[in-house]
């Protein structure tokens, strides 16, 4: 006989944590731009395009022409996306050394946001809605955009108009606030104004009193913002090796009430990749799941997932043994700088079926419930020593796909 102080018996989530990226995955198109017409500055606009981004660019060139023309496993692959933090950190400087993003405030940052469109916002909300009922299930943005701020004041304006933001029509969906965000940001002054400065997120997180964003150009100290695909991997890893220790000292997966704020996250980066890293002596067999350990290749009762559309994202969604499944977030003519890293790498990426008489949304399915999804295998996880991905269109087909994984070949 059940006790009579025992609580109820809760299922375990679908989706125990949902992360995703923000640029041209939760939202139509790069933000930085529009982040930049928040700035006083008359001119910024001009000299974020012609003279910030033009600088870039050039860089980038350059770096890719001196760089070993070998980048044809996941792990040369790695390489040379870590590789690009050289290109970044100069990048950043001249960002800060330019001025643009000195004196804005709260305000017009908000404003900013409103400008912003996003994929399939409905869809969006209804995702987040069904994950945040569980309360073991957590959803976070985590992003290489210089402003947590401007994607938290993105997601209070979002509304289900398809995609289009407005001053007067918003729906911001409760479950929004519980949404965490991981990103760098704008370094305000006491009187709440951004002074120009960009944090650098690695060295902010474990020494508060270094706020004023200036990088002393040392790799070894670990001081520099979230700007490459490492730098995603090694927060992603953190993230999910805290919880996982939380889950494990408190013997239930319930982990919604653990405040776990950037510093704790901070140590846990450290400790969660200390060692972990690989390199180009290593073989690709790094990039395996953890899924094949703990269950060798069943059906998972409850997933850890990350949406990504861009190279920035390539480590998240391949070398995180405690991301379960990795979805490419993008319709026809998107995300073709990551498709064609996964083709040259040898990355599966499977597409859901277009057919004469199946059903093209998911909304429109028959899905099943999450009894017989928990006990069912059908997910595929590897492709040979590689982790194989999902790539759909909208924020509906993450689901569909978790219960009807038959679908996308």
């Amino acid at each position: 006989m059940k006790s009579p102080l025992s609580g109820p018996v809760i299922s375990p989530p679908l989706i125990r944590h949902l992360v995703v990226d923000f640029d041209q995955t939760l939202t139509l198109q790069d933000t930085l731009s529009t982040l930049v017409t928040a700035s006083p500055l008359p001119d910024a606009t001009e000299i974020f395009k012609n003279h910030l981004t033009k600088a870039y660019i050039e860089d980038y060139v350059s770096h890719v022409k001196a760089y070993s023309p070998d980048r044809n496993s996941v792990l040369s692959e790695f390489a040379f996306l870590s590789s690009l933090r050289a290109i970044e950190r100069k990048s950043i400087e001249r960002v800060e050394n330019s001025n643009i993003f000195k004196g804005i405030s709260q305000t017009a940052v908000s404003l900013a946001a409103k400008k912003v469109q996003i994929r399939r916002p409905a869809e969006f909300t209804a995702l987040v809605s069904k994950v945040l009922l569980h309360p073991a299930a957590k959803v976070t943005v985590l992003s290489v955009n210089w402003s947590a701020l401007f994607i938290r004041e993105v997601l209070n304006s979002m509304n289900s108009d398809e995609g289009h933001s407005s001053h007067h029509k918003s729906l911001t969906a409760p479950e929004f606030e519980k949404v965490e965000i991981i990103a760098n940001n704008l370094v305000q002054d006491n009187q709440g104004f951004t002074t120009g400065k960009i944090d650098r997120w690695f060295h902010c997180r474990r020494n508060k009193s270094r706020l004023n964003g200036v990088d002393s150009g040392d790799d070894s100290n670990n001081d520099h913002g979230i700007w490459t695909a490492d730098d995603k991997l090694q927060i992603l890893n953190g993230l999910l090796e805290i919880e996982g220790q939380f889950r494990a000292g408190m013997g239930s997966t319930d982990t919604r009430d653990v405040d776990i704020d950037m510093d704790t996250l901070g140590t846990a980066v450290d400790q969660a990749n200390k060692h972990k890293f690989p390199t180009e002596t290593t073989t690709d067999t790094v990039t395996m799941s953890e899924l094949e350990i703990e269950d060798q290749g069943t059906r998972f009762a409850s997933y850890n997932i990350y949406v990504g559309d861009s190279p920035t994202d390539f480590a998240a969604l391949l070398m995180c043994g405690k991301v379960h499944v990795g979805f490419i977030m993008g319709g026809e003519g998107e995300n073709k700088s990551l498709l064609d890293t996964c083709e040259r790498t040898g990355v599966k990426v499977l597409e859901r079926k277009r057919v004469n008489g199946e059903c093209g949304d998911a909304d429109d399915c028959d899905a099943e419930g999450p009894v017989e999804t928990y006990g069912k295998s059908g997910l595929r996880h590897r492709d040979g020593d590689l982790r194989v991905l999902y790539r759909v269109k909208g924020w509906a087909e993450i689901i569909d796909c978790l219960h009807h994984p038959e679908q996308w070949h």
